[in-house]
């Protein structure tokens, strides 16, 4: 069973939703721009560098993830989906450094692609981005990993969107 079966989809969905003070078409930029995303996407304390950016449904955002006195270490979007302004869906994985799918080097687990969907709704200047992110393609090992994972991926994208709304100040 997979975690997109109405049964199993509830406990292995991950939400987080966030309010920026800036007009959609601003925060979409944010996502949309190759270098206006690697200025803010990622964990703190990492740097991005974009290597391939197709925004388009079947392009790639390939990206090297880089922390101080550790190995680089790789990430890529594979856009699914793209209603400009509304919503973008996107399978995200670990890569190599060609951009083929890799596992997470912290986990045989993990599961090795999340559907990622993102929305954005604008209300007097103010934007909300919710974003849902499931298991894809996951055996029940993985399913259970990603389900164990949610308080580190609050943190994560937490931090990831501290970086969104500090580079939509500036």
């Amino acid at each position: 069973m997979s975690a997109n079966d109405n049964s199993t989809a509830n406990s292995a969905t991950f939400f987080i939703t966030r309010v920026f003070k800036a007009p959609r078409e601003r925060v979409w930029k944010a996502w949309s721009d190759q270098a206006s995303l690697q200025q803010w996407w990622g964990p703190e304390g990492c740097t991005v560098e974009a290597l391939r950016f197709e925004f388009r449904p079947g392009g790639f955002f390939h990206y090297a993830m880089k922390f101080a006195g550790a190995p680089t270490m790789w990430g890529r979007f594979n856009y699914r989906e793209i209603a400009v302004q509304e919503r973008i869906v996107w399978l995200n994985s670990f890569a190599n450094a060609q951009c083929g799918i890799a596992r997470a080097p912290f986990s045989e687990v993990c599961p090795l692609e999340i559907e990622n969907s993102v929305t954005f709704t604008e209300k007097d200047g103010v934007t909300t981005v919710a974003l849902r992110a499931v298991p894809f393609g996951e055996a029940a090992a993985e399913r259970q990993y990603f389900e164990d994972l949610k308080p580190s991926m609050e943190q994560g994208y937490g931090g990831t969107f501290n970086q969104l709304a500090a580079y939509l100040k500036a």
